[in-house]
């Protein structure tokens, strides 16, 4: 038998109905990530290089070629910026850090880097404008790619790369070896390629210091450009003879008295000038500016007397043209 239910109260039937959960898993909850404006953080390093006596907690010794000077710095912020300095300060190169002596900071002395390089990466670590020129940038560059201080090391890249021109780019081609930025070698050479030899033989003043093996490089090249197959030969005769030469197509191959006064160059340079001499297109002079040419190589001044039979005969048989000429260079 159905037992009787108690009636429902009024309080009872007034109760609000239970409200549906809306964020039933946790991932459906609304979050909001929090990051630290770019310009703050960099506020923050500026205001540590400002006050580096009061936050500094090691001492850089730079050691350069001529002068030493000592840095006050925050290991931490060296070590974020450069994997070679972290290794030194934290990492298993630590045993060059002198331990600190009483109240002294400890020391980190470093060899090969001119006290004012290191100045100026010190300063862009810290957010602060580096002002740069060719000879700078180029130093620079050295040192923050030894380092690893990578966005300088391309920013000062970038720079010499927009500086390459006419009047210094075999002095930038030979200093770019020297320092190993292999992008600023391959915009010179590419200069030298496209239809800019002659006019860098005649602009550069270190176009005589070119390395006769790259020389002969961009005289292999198919796709060397030139206006003229004589302002080819006349820059090849610029870097052999480091002499004032008229310009192609001139009636006057007279030389100076003091080009004459100066000992001939080495037998070395004058076996590279006869090897060079058979990249030319002989094929594309004109008959005159060719017996003009062979005239000239009889008053060069050559290891040898000038105008010996030797000499004259050997310039002469690399200067005629060959049976297949190379391809047509572009014009």
């Amino acid at each position: 038998r159905e037992e009787p239910t108690a009636p429902m109260s009024r309080a009872d039937d007034e109760r609000p109905p239970k409200r549906r959960r809306v964020l039933s898993d946790a991932e459906d909850e609304p979050t909001r990530e929090l990051q630290r404006d770019p310009l703050d953080i960099r506020g923050s390093l500026l205001e540590l290089h400002q006050n580096m006596p009061s936050f500094s907690d090691v001492c850089v010794v730079v050691e350069g070629s001529k002068s030493s000077q000592e840095f006050a710095c925050i290991g931490a912020v060296l070590a974020s910026a450069s994997r070679p300095l972290a290794a030194m300060l934290y990492g298993e190169s630590s045993r060059m850090v002198t331990p600190s002596a009483g109240s002294s900071r400890p020391r980190l002395v470093l060899r090969g880097t001119e006290p004012w390089c290191f100045d100026l990466l010190l300063r862009y670590v810290h957010g602060l404008q580096v002002a740069l020129d060719v000879d700078m940038a180029l130093t620079l560059y050295h040192a923050a790619d030894y380092y690893e201080v990578l966005p300088l090391r391309d920013g000062c890249c970038a720079f010499l790369l927009d500086a390459v021109d006419q009047a210094n780019c075999i002095s930038l081609l030979c200093r770019s070896q020297t320092v190993g930025c292999e992008p600023l070698e391959t915009r010179c050479v590419e200069l030298l390629a496209y239809d800019h030899l002659a006019a860098v033989s005649k602009r550069d003043c270190a176009f005589a210091s070119l390395d006769p093996r790259l020389l002969e490089r961009v005289l292999r090249r198919d796709t060397l450009v030139c206006a003229t197959e004589e302002e080819t030969v006349l820059a090849l005769l610029r870097w052999y003879d480091d002499a004032d030469l008229p310009a192609a197509g001139s009636t006057s191959h007279a030389t100076s008295q003091s080009s004459d006064d100066r000992p001939p160059p080495s037998e070395e340079r004058y076996g590279w000038l006869l090897r060079l001499l058979r990249h030319v297109r002989w094929n594309l002079l004109p008959p005159a500016s060719h017996q003009a040419l062979i005239g000239r190589f009889a008053r060069l001044r050559t290891p040898m007397l000038d105008g010996s039979p030797s000499a004259s005969a050997g310039l002469q048989e690399h200067a005629s043209p060959r049976a297949e000429p190379p391809p047509r260079r572009r014009r």
